[in-house]
């Protein structure tokens, strides 16, 4: 499936009219929960009458999913749900198709003076790969966990952030540390840097935060073979009662953070401080997502879900 700026403006065009006409929402709140100015939502709904998607009903096209978006934002309290047709089994396809949906998302929503911090993982890596450049006011880029994987691989977050900042041309902040550290006395060294200290303080005034959800069967973390935890810590946390994480701060499926010796040697944004940003733009989907974005939002620790119609669907049943 290919994007195309006139399918961007469709589904925004009916997502503004479905709000107005179906919802009752007035202008100053749809412009609120779809970041958009009110003018801007004013020529939207004049466009939908105009072009005929508004008539006596809201008429949407054959690929939206505009009622579905509506059940799973009044089901879990999001903002805004993103909801694509994707005809694919293919795990790579859907993370691609995802990465451009937010990629829409971000260029429709980033506003003068944004702070928006981003973590790590090839989810994030597509929306960066998908981002049209635009250039920007104001806009600062918080990397928000430290480096975890190969410092030259795309999807880690020193990479994401640098890449992000310049296609907004923005101002850039990076978190100078790994993601997991070995032990508590390497992370006290760590955390006493100056400019480790300056990413850490950023992260109370992030505004809008973009993060991957790891499921605990796909997390590379995780993986056999891997030299980011220990085997104990491995044990630890695949016996708990995690279902996955944000930016590597593992929760059960209700949301609750699980506590565990990891917790202590990461360095990057917590859920405290995760759960005090404004909108947080989770970018997941696939049956093996399923319990982690379920947790994700019994907790609420997401405001805006982009997602794949089938995982949409299950959440609403489940």
């Amino acid at each position: 499936m290919n994007r195309t700026n006139d399918s961007v403006e469709s589904r925004l065009l009916i997502k503004v009219s479905s709000m107005y006409y179906d919802q009752n929402y007035n202008q100053q709140q749809i412009a609120d929960r779809l970041h958009l100015s009110r003018p801007k939502v004013s020529r939207l709904l004049k466009q939908a009458r105009d072009s005929g998607i508004v008539q006596i009903k809201v008429v949407s096209s054959s690929t939206s999913h505009i009622e579905l978006e509506n059940e799973l934002e009044q089901k879990f309290g999001l903002q805004e749900a993103v909801i694509l047709d994707i005809d694919s089994s293919s795990g790579f396809v859907l993370k691609k198709q995802l990465g451009i949906a937010a990629a829409d998302y971000l260029h429709r929503t980033v506003s003068e003076n944004d702070i928006i911090g981003v973590t790590w993982g090839t989810t994030l890596q597509m929306m960066i790969d998908s981002l049209i450049p635009l250039s920007t006011e104001g806009v600062h880029i918080v990397q928000s966990l430290g480096g975890v994987g190969p410092p030259e691989a795309k999807a880690h977050s020193t990479d994401i952030s640098r890449r992000l900042s310049q296609l907004l041309n923005s101002k850039l902040t990076l978190l100078p540390a790994p993601g997991i550290v070995g032990s508590s006395d390497a992370k006290k060294i760590l955390l006493s840097d100056r400019q480790v200290r300056n990413a850490l303080d950023l992260f109370s005034n992030i505004n809008t935060l973009y993060v991957g959800l790891g499921a605990i069967e796909t997390n590379p973390v995780l993986e056999p073979g891997s030299l980011e935890i220990s085997s104990s810590l491995y044990s630890e946390i695949i016996n708990s009662e995690a279902v996955g994480d944000i930016a590597l701060r593992f929760f059960d499926i209700h949301g609750n953070p699980i506590i565990s010796k990891l917790e202590e040697l990461t360095i990057g944004i917590t859920i405290e401080e995760i759960k005090k940003v404004d909108t947080v733009v989770a970018i997941a989907g696939g049956p093996e997502k399923i319990k982690v974005i379920k947790g994700a939002l019994s907790g609420k620790l997401i405001d805006v879900l982009i997602t794949d119609q089938l995982t949409a669907e299950t959440l609403l049943n489940t």
